[in-house]
């Protein structure tokens, strides 16, 4: 727990740049004082609310709130040294706090333009939804395990101890003589797939199997001899509208934020002074 809450601090540390004083934080009581700094309880809150979930659900124990007082105690103590020894002063730091701030107010901007971004219209989903029917379908899958071989005779051997039940199940007689070192020690298990993903002649093989337990004859592969158990298998199906609203939903907002954005920056006047940067960036080469 004090690794991620060093680790969360230290970001939030980093993103903290030398700027013009900002208007004051509402009053909060204080934790502690170092150097002149005032750490407040808000400043505690504020910490917490970068960990973890499981962490943060517990930031009303005085315990997890004093490590983290404790952390950002240190985190101060390293500040003012380095302020102390002016690397503030050092152009590739003040850069990097430029940045950092850059980062923070972008972060900042687009999360109070997405707030203000219109709910999209309903028919326009309702219509980007039939225009784009093929991404919201999910094609037909298969779940599948196999034993890869070197040999078609070993193959039917192994195939032949699966269908007189010697006693071992696909799982070990998997785990014992395939090849696939990828997928061997989890019994064969190739877990669900759409067509397209394998080889031909496996795929085949695979999509004919009819019902969960089915066995194929050894199929050839470049990559040797395989028997497959067909596990389970999935009928192509689609999303509704319903299920689906929600990504449309986001699909728009995206745009009319990339769209707000390009307007921006036509309207900010850049001036490009390198003739080599001129053009769209869609013209030069990558």
């Amino acid at each position: 727990m004090a690794a991620a809450i060093l680790l969360a601090s230290t970001v939030a540390c980093q993103q903290q740049p030398s700027t013009p004083k900002a208007p004051p934080m509402p009053s909060s009581p204080a934790a502690a004082v170092i150097g002149g700094k005032t750490i407040t309880e808000a400043d505690i809150d504020a910490a917490i609310q970068a960990l973890p979930e499981t962490l943060q659900a517990q930031r009303n124990d005085p315990q997890l709130r004093s490590r983290v007082l404790h952390v950002l105690l240190r985190r101060q103590a390293l500040s003012q040294q380095a302020l102390a020894l002016h690397l503030d002063s050092d152009p590739l730091i003040h850069h990097r706090i430029d940045k950092a701030r850059d980062d923070i107010l972008i972060e900042s901007l687009q999360e109070w333009k997405m707030r203000r971004l219109p709910e999209p219209d309903e028919a326009a989903i309702a219509n980007y939804y039939q225009a784009h029917l093929a991404d919201f379908t999910i094609p037909e899958q298969v779940h599948a395990r196999h034993i890869l071989l070197s040999s078609e005779k070993q193959a039917q051997e192994v195939l032949k101890s699966l269908r007189k039940g010697k006693g071992k199940d696909f799982a070990t007689l998997a785990a014992e003589f395939s090849r696939d070192d990828g997928t061997k020690a989890l019994g064969g298990d190739l877990n669900w797939f759409p067509r397209g993903v394998m080889v031909n002649s496996f795929e085949e093989a695979v999509f004919a199997l009819q019902k969960p337990g089915d066995i194929s004859e050894p199929v050839k592969t470049p990559f040797g001899w395989h028997i497959i158990e067909l596990i389970g298998k999935r009928p192509a199906s689609r999303q509704s509208l319903a299920e689906a609203r929600e990504d449309i939903a986001a699909t728009f907002k995206q745009q009319a934020m990339s769209n707000w954005i390009e307007e921006l920056t036509e309207t900010a006047g850049a001036q490009i002074s390198n003739p080599q940067y001129t053009g769209s960036p869609a013209d030069r080469a990558p």
